[in-house]
């Protein structure tokens, strides 16, 4: 074999290794793990709610963990009820108030995971008014869409904590008619006798005391 031949097919070996290598950071959307919703929460001494927790999972086409991913959660079409806070207490979890409702950001471990508590909640006063839909969120990881999530708010009017208001809104919800993402805490696209359990169960856990000090808008 002639050395510019042997040249010739070790620049081509090195680019399809290299080729390899950039698709292997790559996100992969069928590969990653994105919980079906979320349910924003308060906070009791500083510390968000342990209801609220859920993890994302990011990995390439090789079901191999990115680590360092940058993970958004993009909330800007849960329009007209959903608020996340400005200041978000969860280690590691920052949020971004230039949109419409806000983006919350997060970076993977080690093992390609964010573990996430995000504090915010709805404007829901009672009266069953109109909501976000089902799946009104979007989860990005490096710019690369991993899918919809819901987004559920046990502090269903965003003051005073998680109360007896946030019951009585979530029960205007479930009779009033009419699909609210808000009160959908179980992801089934539908509000029902599973939520309100949910819903007492973040209320009775006591996790919850304190609502958002100031919304991203």
């Amino acid at each position: 074999m002639s050395g510019l031949l042997r040249k010739a097919m070790l620049l081509a070996c090195s680019g399809v290794l290299a080729a390899s290598s950039a698709m292997a950071a790559v996100p992969s959307p069928a590969d990653s793990q994105v919980p079906c919703g979320l349910n924003l929460v308060g906070t009791t001494g500083g510390v968000a709610d342990v209801k609220g927790q859920f993890s994302i999972i990011v990995r390439d086409l090789a079901q191999n963990p990115i680590a360092g991913s940058s993970v958004v959660i993009d909330f800007n079409a849960c329009t007209p009820d959903i608020r996340v806070c400005s200041i978000q207490p969860h280690g590691g979890v920052t949020a971004d108030c230039s949109g419409t409702v806000g983006e919350i950001n997060a970076v993977t471990d080690g093992s390609g995971t964010v573990t996430l508590r995000i504090v915010g909640g709805a404007n829901n006063p009672g009266g069953n008014p109109p909501g976000a839909g089902h799946k009104c969120a979007t989860v990005y990881a490096d710019g690369v869409n991993l899918g919809t999530i819901n987004v559920g708010a046990y502090d269903e009017n965003g003051g005073g904590g998680l109360g007896a208001a946030d019951l009585s809104a979530w029960l205007s919800d479930n009779f009033g008619g009419g699909y609210k993402g808000r009160s959908d805490f179980d992801c089934s696209n539908s509000v029902g006798a599973a939520d309100f359990s949910l819903l007492l169960s973040a209320s009775f856990g006591g996790g919850s005391t304190t609502s958002c000090g100031a919304f991203c808008n």
